[in-house]
């Protein structure tokens, strides 16, 4: 309905159902909530096979066991892919549409910037908790055989529904600076990072370096406000869940007025910097600070697709800022825990956190080289010249694996100064190192495989992230 006095509409206005109508009709949705339900049937699956009560009498103590198992595993898991989905659909949801023009042509309607951003994000904001309502019957069946108490189960979905919402607001702003989509997504996992690894990261520097700067409180990770009733019992309130939801909303409903106030002055924006502005004075003083400028590249005769790689794909601003909050968190947590009594829990701690993200945002980066060349429709010009289609591969494999290196740095030192008068230090050193390298030329190859097989960018990188995490959680 249409007020004609004042040009406003009842609802979430056309935009809405638009994106509604469009994916619903994409069998991708329908994949998506299959993935979710067979990654919810294997932890079943998994916690089932470990049980005691499938070899040995049934009690009642045993069934509420294996009904918290349960519960455990299957809001682990939601929580998981809640925190992978949501930024996922959302973060192509303006930048796309700004590559291909279409925004540009919502912008010149009568259709508000409200209508615009609220419209997007609910039609991707509704799938998402769709997938979480998939896992309440479910877990409704769990309070029939004990061990689950029915309002830990809601006070999880609260906390479920508010990392989805915030999630998928996050992932819109970022998407509206971003200009492609895997920039939005490096964005929102990099708070996602600093959000559930910033407690036990401030309280490592604390300890090593007897500072006293504010830890966050326990209560602000959705993990443990999930999984402390029935590991912790009295340690959080029936209130905090509701606090919790509370909180991510008003922190999504800031960004969407955030992203509501900026569309279009950034949409409007200049896309090329002056030289005499600052923000073209910033990005003269960031390339001359790359360190890529300084590195050997390789020879155009000889690896032409990799020399073009070297010099094509500069980072956005975006993507530098997040590899620089990355690098910096890493180097002083593995500062910390060189200068810290010889603990191989704190060594293995940070080593693993910093490889985990590192591989994290190396997945999201691995099916960018080809995904970009398909849609730009240059790979096409490749395929034409006399290059055979081996070379291609792995000269992309190569642009990309070239940064795993990088990445194997902080964790050997780490080993190196740990313990040296262990009898497998050197084996650990060398397997630390091999261990890094592995690991990230699975992923780059992974990344290449999905993005030959889709052809959408955004579905190649959410493709590669979410296999990625399944099989790192997992």
């Amino acid at each position: 309905m249409v007020n004609a006095r004042r040009g406003l509409r009842l609802g979430l206005g056309p935009v809405f159902v638009y994106e509604a109508l469009v994916a619903s009709r994409r069998w991708q949705g329908y994949a998506l909530r299959s993935l979710f339900v067979g990654a919810l049937l294997t932890a079943l699956l998994m916690i089932w096979s470990q049980s005691t009560v499938r070899s040995g009498p049934v009690t009642i103590r045993g069934l509420a066991s294996l009904a918290e198992n349960f519960y455990i595993g299957v809001i682990g898991t939601q929580l998981t892919l809640v925190l992978l989905a949501a930024p996922a659909a959302a973060a192509g949801a303006i930048c796309q549409d700004r590559a291909s023009g279409t925004l540009a042509h919502l912008l010149v309607t009568d259709l508000s910037d409200t209508e615009i951003v609220l419209g997007k994000l609910a039609a991707r904001l509704v799938p998402v908790l769709g997938l979480v309502v998939c896992a309440l019957p479910l877990l409704c069946l769990l309070t029939l055989l004990g061990g689950v108490d029915p309002e830990v189960l809601f006070g999880a979905f609260l906390v479920t529904i508010g990392t989805a919402v915030l999630g998928c607001s996050l992932a819109l702003v970022f998407s509206l600076w971003a200009r492609k989509t895997h920039e939005a997504l490096l964005g929102t996992y990099a708070v996602w990072g600093i959000w559930l690894i910033g407690r036990p990261f401030v309280g490592l520097v604390n300890r090593a370096f007897g500072w006293s700067l504010w830890v966050p409180s326990k209560v602000s990770d959705p993990y443990y406000l999930a999984f402390a009733p029935h590991w912790y019992p009295g340690a959080t309130g029936r209130n905090d869940p509701w606090a919790f939801l509370a909180i991510t909303t008003a922190a999504a409903i800031a960004l969407a007025v955030l992203a509501v106030v900026r569309l279009r002055w950034v949409c409007a924006r200049e896309q090329v910097a002056r030289k005499q502005s600052v923000r073209g004075r910033i990005e003269q003083i960031s390339r001359r600070l790359d360190p890529a400028r300084f590195l050997p590249g390789p020879s155009l005769d000889f690896n032409p697709v990799l020399w073009r790689e070297w010099h094509r794909a500069r980072p956005s601003r975006g993507a530098r800022i997040t590899t620089a909050v990355f690098v910096i968190g890493a180097a002083v947590a593995s500062v910390a825990a060189m200068i810290m009594p010889r603990s191989s829990f704190t060594a293995a701690w940070v080593n693993g956190f910093q490889v985990s993200i590192g591989m994290l945002l190396l997945s999201v980066t691995a099916a960018t080289s080809l995904a970009e060349e398909r849609a730009r429709r240059s790979l096409d010009v490749l395929m034409a010249t006399t290059l055979s289609t081996r070379k291609i591969v792995v000269e992309k494999w190569l642009s990309t694996f070239r940064f795993v290196p990088w990445l194997a740095v902080l964790p050997v030192l780490v080993i190196i100064a740990n313990d040296p008068f262990r009898s497998n230090y050197a084996g650990t050193v060398v397997m630390t190192l091999l261990f890094v390298l592995v690991c990230g030329a699975a992923i780059t190859g992974m990344g290449l495989a999905m993005a030959t097989w889709c052809s959408r960018l955004s579905r190649a990188v959410g493709l590669t992230v979410t296999t990625y995490v399944l099989v790192a959680v997992g």
